[in-house]
């Protein structure tokens, strides 16, 4: 048992890397992915330190462009073999090319290992926790599954919606859904940014987080799923961190 009192990762079948990307610029928030939060770690420590506490991977790596980061990240106990390019460090890059990037100059370290998975951790997650991340994996691994990613439950339903035209004239997605009640309307949801997995051979073949055809949920809690893209984002984050303490 960990410190937080829950049991690490059972996954033993699979051999998967973690890859937490993590950029020194952010144009919204400067320098947030280093910024301590909370009066604790910043973002890219915190993140470090739950895939750790996880015990789900093999290999945890931090890709960034930012020196003060990197360091950062050794001392946390990340792998952060390389500062990742400038063509990688852009608002351009890709997701999918980052990690591609990553595990690519992992493998270089490791030439006798092949992940059979990768994970793709973001550090603007930060209520994510260890035991989250270990369920997410275990969803991942039991399920069968290609790809995941977490997701959060939508409370404000298409079939409420409408569309508005340039005069104002406005047209329900749904007339029945409209008049429908909640417990009738299916459930729905939406990716909450925190965490991906996507087997291996599919990334390397397809360039894709993305198997649709055999792609898993794992549902994770409102309160759990603020991702800091602002300030404000940033300040609810830290409240309802320390409402909690």
């Amino acid at each position: 048992m960990t410190a937080a009192g829950f049991s690490p990762c059972s996954n033993t079948e699979l051999p998967i890397w973690a890859v937490i990307p993590a950029r020194g610029g952010s144009k919204r928030l400067p320098r947030k992915n280093a910024m301590p939060f909370a009066g604790g770690d910043s973002l890219t420590v915190r993140t470090i330190h739950k895939a750790i506490e996880s015990g789900c991977f093999s290999r945890v790596l931090l890709s960034t462009d930012d020196l003060q980061i990197a360091a950062d990240g050794r001392a946390a106990g990340a792998l952060v073999p390389f500062i990742r390019p400038a063509d990688l460090s852009g608002d351009q890059a890709s997701s999918v090319d980052v990690l591609l990037h990553a595990v690519a100059e992992l493998a270089k370290l490791f030439a006798e290992e092949k992940p059979a998975a990768v994970a793709l951790l973001q550090v603007t997650s930060p209520l994510l926790s260890a035991s989250q991340i270990a369920a997410a994996v275990e969803t991942f691994v039991d399920g069968g599954f290609n790809s995941l990613s977490s997701m959060v439950a939508v409370e404000q339903y298409p079939e409420w919606m409408f569309r508005v035209a340039e005069n104002y004239l406005a047209t329900p997605e749904s007339q029945a859904g409209i008049v429908c009640p909640t417990d009738r309307i299916p459930a729905r949801y939406i990716e909450n940014g925190a965490i991906y997995l996507v087997r291996y051979e599919w990334l390397a073949e397809h360039h894709s987080l993305y198997d649709f055809a055999r792609h898993g949920c794992y549902a994770m809690p409102a309160e759990d799923s603020v991702d800091i893209d602002t300030r404000s984002d940033w300040d609810y984050a830290e409240f309802l961190l320390r409402r909690r303490a």
